[in-house]
């Protein structure tokens, strides 16, 4: 693995290159923004969500998913892939070979939106975690069934360990110690020392673990597990079941996906085809309030900075929705591409 990634390096400049040409957000002004990832349009959106509109675009890669901004937001982190989209209902024999050369992370300088470089990480990058000086990335390579530990600035060949079946959400305890993955076809979430790399344990979570979240006191990671219907609580310090919270209540069409902590501690997840999000008490594990008709299979969600407007990215409609926290209405809907993916600001992170 690790002579694999090295021998990347090379091409990843020349692709850094081009797609740096390519990236095309326009000069914004001031200001906060939201970035949503475009899968299936090869391109990141920039909101601004004091006017509810599309400002800028920039040109990543193919198939961004992924996505966050570096602590200082000054550079952002798109992970692009070239593996072919495929799905529930998708034959994956008809589908085309992946292009390995179009997998990595994209860095883009937020200022400029270039891309200012590719980093090699490993095959089909989906999501990833950022350490908290912002110097590492921890990503999952969904066809590796892998985790890769890749530096910022892409000084040395990234570490790279198998953790189980389609690793998709990744999340780091608050200390830095502890990195968490979860492997939805492998019923479990992995538990590594973040800085070996080396697996600590597995814990099983039937049903299709897919997004990871740590809490805003770094002490607890969320994980929604998908065809369960469940939101289950992990000790960050040792991977401890804490809780399991049924969100389905019978119903199979609540598929818990994308989560956000807001502030006072409750979550907002997304429901995928459910078509609603869910406000959540973790610690008194009960649902407070169902706000529905966000859009066809909200995905990733994301929340601005001052907390008082939730963002989703409503993949199969093309759109986004700005939704009131307080009062659970949808303020706008807005058209962003082909397939909105995830949401990145300096509040956190969509779908992780």
């Amino acid at each position: 693995m690790l002579r694999l990634l090295a021998s990347r390096f090379e091409s990843r400049i020349l692709l850094a290159l081009s797609l740096a040409l390519a990236g095309c957000a326009r000069h914004t002004p001031k200001g906060e923004h939201l970035y949503i990832s475009d899968e299936r349009g090869d391109q990141v959106i920039v909101i601004d969500p004091a006017t509810g509109s599309a400002i800028g675009r920039i040109a990543p890669g193919r198939r961004p998913r992924g996505i966050a901004l570096a602590p200082n937001g000054a550079t952002l982190y798109v992970a692009v892939s070239g593996s072919p989209i495929g799905g529930p209902d998708v034959d994956e024999s008809s589908l085309p070979p992946p292009d390995r050369q179009a997998d990595g992370v994209a860095v883009v300088d937020v200022a400029s939106g270039k891309v200012s470089r590719i980093l090699a990480v490993g095959n089909d990058p989906e999501t990833f975690a950022l350490s908290a000086d912002g110097r590492l990335l921890y990503v999952s390579n969904e066809e590796d069934g892998a985790v890769s530990q890749v530096a910022v600035d892409g000084g040395r060949v990234p570490l790279s360990t198998k953790v189980g079946e389609e690793p998709e959400g990744v999340a780091l305890s608050g200390d830095g110690k502890n990195l968490f993955v979860a492997c939805e076809a492998s019923d479990h979430v992995a538990m590594l020392d973040a800085r070996t790399m080396k697996l600590i344990r597995t814990i099983r979570l039937s049903g299709r673990p897919r997004g990871l979240l740590a809490s805003r006191d770094r002490d607890r990671i969320f994980a929604s597990v998908e065809s369960a219907g469940k939101l289950a609580i992990l000790s960050a310090a040792d991977g401890k079941l804490l809780k399991l919270i049924d969100l389905a209540q019978g119903d199979k069409q609540v598929r818990p996906m994308g989560m956000i902590e807001a502030p006072g501690g409750h979550l907002f997840v997304t429901t995928g085809r459910h078509g609603a999000v869910l406000e959540v008490d973790p610690t008194g594990g009960r649902i407070v309030r169902t706000i529905a008709h966000v859009g066809a299979r909200p995905w990733g969600i994301g929340l601005t900075a001052d907390g008082a407007t939730l963002v989703t990215a409503n993949g199969p409609s093309g759109d986004i929705s700005l939704i009131s926290r307080v009062s659970g209405k949808i303020i706008r809907k807005l058209n962003v591409g082909k397939g909105p993916w995830g949401v990145a600001g300096r509040s956190g992170n969509g779908r992780q």
